[in-house]
C-alpha cells in the first residue's frame, strides 16, 4: 500500500462521505481523490520527475490533504515548510532540500515571494499573480490516477525537516513504507474508527502534522481543519462539527481550558479523546482536562526521526493517575505495540529499570536518512538502532520518563542536571502556564540553573517567585535549583509548542565558551 492509495480507497468506499471541513468548505472523498488525481497529473505535465522535491508552505487549509495525496500519487516528494520562519531560513531550507517547486498560500508569496521565485514552478493558493493559481492547475490536470506502476513502499515520501532547537535542521527521509507503518501504529493504540470526526488544530507543515495526515484519513475518517488556533472558535468547531479527537500542545490545551471557563454550558459531549505531545502535562491539568472537556485524554511521543509516536501514556493510564495515583503522568508511557525501546549508558550498554541513559529505538516507520547527509545519520542510526539524543529512564512497569535532552544538559560543577526534571517541579504550581530551565555563566560552578516562568494571570509576582524557590528546596537537590528566576510574559517556541531553549540561551552566553 502507498500513501495515495489512502484517498483512492476512502473515494471507493466512502465517495459520498464528507473527508475534509474548513470553515464552510467541504470535500467529499470522492472530490478530495480526485482533485488528488488532478494536481499530481497537472504537475507531471509541467514537466516534474518522480522524486523531485515539490515545498508546500501553507497554514492549514482544505487544501492540505489533497495536496499529500496528489504529491505521493506523482511520485513526488513533499517538503512541508513551516509558515514561521524567516527569510534565510525558508531559503536554506529550499537549498537544502533541492526543492524544484512550491505551492504556496498567497499571505506567504506576499511576505516570502522572492524566496520562491526563482524555482521552475511557483503554484499560489489563492490569487495575488505571483505564482499559477491552485485551482487552475487542478482544472488543467487529468482526473485519472498518476501513480507509476512501478512506485513501491520503500520510495521517498516525504522530508521532514528536523525542529533545529541546536543548529540547521537536517531533512530526515520518511518513505512511504514507514509512513503507513507509523499510522497503523497510531490507530491501534488510540482505536481509531471510520466514524472518527478529528480536529486538526496544530499546523499540518510540522511532522506531527504531516503525520496526523494518514492517522485521520486512513480509515475514511472525516477532517475538520482550524486555519488558525483560537481557543473560543475551537470549541465552536468540536460542539458544533461533533468532533471526537483531537491533538492539542499543553499550552493550547490550558488556553482551551481558560476559555470554556468563561462559557459554561457547551455541549462537548461528542469528544471522546484529546491526545497532547511535546511535554507532560501537570497532574492538576489533566485532572482539569478530563473533568471540564468530558474526554479522554493521552500523551504521546515520538521525534522528526521517528516517523510518528513510539509511545502512549493511555486513557487508562490517565484515568487511574487521576483516581489513585499521579506519578504516570510525569513519563511519556509505554513503547507502541510496533515499536521497541532501550535506555543505554555512554558505552551502548542497556540500564537496569530507574537508571538514566539514552532513549534508542527502532520500529519500521523510523527515518531511512538524512537528506545528502548521510555521515549525521551514521552518527544517528546505529546497529539497526535510532538515537534520539534524549536522556530518560524506564520504570519497573515500563513507563519512560524522559530526563531531558544530551544537548540541554547543565553541567554544574561535577553534576549533570536535566532542565526538564527542574520544569516539570515548577509547572506542578497551579500558577504557572509555561516554564523552561537553561544553564546560565557561573563563575565557580561553570554554569547553573536559570528558570523562565509564564505565570497564569493575574498573580502577585514576588509571592509566585517566592513560593516556586520554596518548592524547588523541597523538591530538588541543591544542586539542580534554580538560583534566579526571569518572568516573562511567553516564550520562544517550534511551531509543535516545545520551547526554544536555545534562544533563551544565546544572549546569556553572548561572549562566553560554551555551546548553545
Amino acid at each position: 500500500m502507498l500513501v495515495g492509495d489512502i484517498s483512492r480507497l476512502n473515494a471507493r468506499r466512502y465517495g459520498d462521505k464528507i473527508a475534509t471541513i474548513c470553515n464552510e468548505a467541504t470535500l467529499t472523498w470522492a472530490q478530495c481523490d480526485e482533485r488528488a488525481n488532478r494536481l499530481g497529473s497537472s504537475l507531471l505535465a509541467l514537466g516534474m520527475q518522480r522524486g523531485d522535491r515539490v515545498a508546500v508552505c501553507a497554514r492549514n487549509c482544505i487544501e492540505w490533504p489533497e495536496i499529500v495525496f496528489g504529491l505521493a500519487k506523482a511520485g513526488l516528494v513533499l517538503v512541508p515548510i513551516n509558515t514561521r520562519l524567516a527569510h534565510d531560513e525558508v531559503t536554506y531550507s529550499l537549498v537544502e532540500t533541492g526543492v524544484v517547486a512550491a505551492i504556496v498560500h498567497t499571505g506567504e508569496v506576499a511576505r516570502l515571494g522572492e524566496v520562491f521565485t526563482h524555482l521552475e514552478t511557483l503554484i499560489e493558493i489563492g490569487s495575488s499573480g505571483v505564482g499559477r493559481s491552485y485551482e487552475e492547475v487542478l482544472a488543467a490536470g487529468d482526473p485519472r490516477d498518476p501513480t507509476p506502476p512501478d512506485l513501491g513502499e520503500d520510495d521517498l515520501r516525504v522530508l521532514l525537516l528536523t525542529s533545529g532547537t541546536t543548529g540547521r535542521p537536517k531533512a530526515a527521509m520518511h518513505a512511504h513504507r514507514g509512513m503507513l507503518s507509523a499510522a497503523r501504529d497510531h490507530l491501534l493504540v488510540t482505536q481509531g474508527s471510520s466514524d472518527d470526526v478529528c480536529l486538526a488544530a496544530t499546523p499540518f507543515f510540522t511532522a506531527g502534522g504531516m503525520m496526523r495526515t494518514l492517522f485521520w484519513t486512513y480509515l475514511g475518517q472525516t477532517t475538520v481543519i482550524l486555519d488558525g488556533f483560537d481557543a473560543s472558535e475551537l470549541l465552536d468547531v468540536v460542539e458544533r462539527r461533533r468532533v471526537t479527537r483531537t491533538t492539542l500542545v499543553p499550552t493550547m490545551l490550558q488556553r482551551v481550558l481558560r476559555s470554556l471557563e468563561n462559557q459554561p454550558g457547551r455541549d462537548l459531549s461528542s469528544l471522546k479523546l484529546v491526545g497532547y505531545g511535546s511535554a507532560p502535562v501537570p497532574p492538576a491539568l489533566a485532572r482539569e482536562a478530563m473533568e471540564q472537556l468530558g474526554s479522554e485524554l493521552f500523551q504521546q511521543y515520538g521525534l522528526t526521526e521517528s516517523g510518528g509516536l513510539v509511545t502512549i501514556l493511555t486513557p487508562a493510564d490517565h484515568r487511574k493517575a487521576v483516581e489513585t495515583d499521579d506519578s504516570p503522568l510525569a513519563s511519556c508511557g509505554r513503547e507502541t505495540p510496533l515499536c521497541e525501546i532501550r535506555i543505554l549508558d555512554d558505552d551502548g550498554t542497556p540500564v537496569a529499570d530507574g537508571a538514566v541513559g539514552e532513549i534508542v529505538l527502532r520500529s519500521e516507520s523510523v527515518a531511512t536518512g538524512y537528506w545528502q547527509r548521510p555521515d549525521a545519520w551514521a552518527e544517528t542510526y546505529r546497529d539497526g538502532w535510532l538515537h534520539t539524543g534524549d536522556v530518560g529512564y524506564r520504570d519497573e512497569a515500563g513507563y519512560i520518563y524522559l530526563v531531558d535532552r544530551r544537548n540541554d544538559t547543565i553541567i554544574s560543577g561535577a553534576y549533570n542536571v536535566y532542565p526538564g526534571e527542574i520544569e516539570r517541579v515548577l509547572m506542578s504550581h497551579a500558577e504557572v502556564e509555561l516554564a523552561a530551565v537553561v544553564g546560565v555563566p557561573d563563575d565557580e560552578w561553570g554554569e547553573r540553573p536559570h528558570a523562565f516562568i509564564v505565570a497564569r494571570q493575574p498573580v502577585d509576582d514576588d509571592t509566585l517567585l517566592a513560593e516556586l524557590a520554596v518548592k524547588c528546596r523541597q523538591e530538588l537537590a541543591g544542586y539542580k535549583q534554580p538560583r534566579s528566576f526571569e518572568l516573562r510574559s511567553d516564550l520562544p517556541l517550534t511551531a509543535a509548542g516545545k520551547v526554544l531553549r536555545r534562544d533563551l540561551k544565546e544572549p546569556l552566553w553572548a561572549g562566553r565558551d560554551r555551546r548553545v
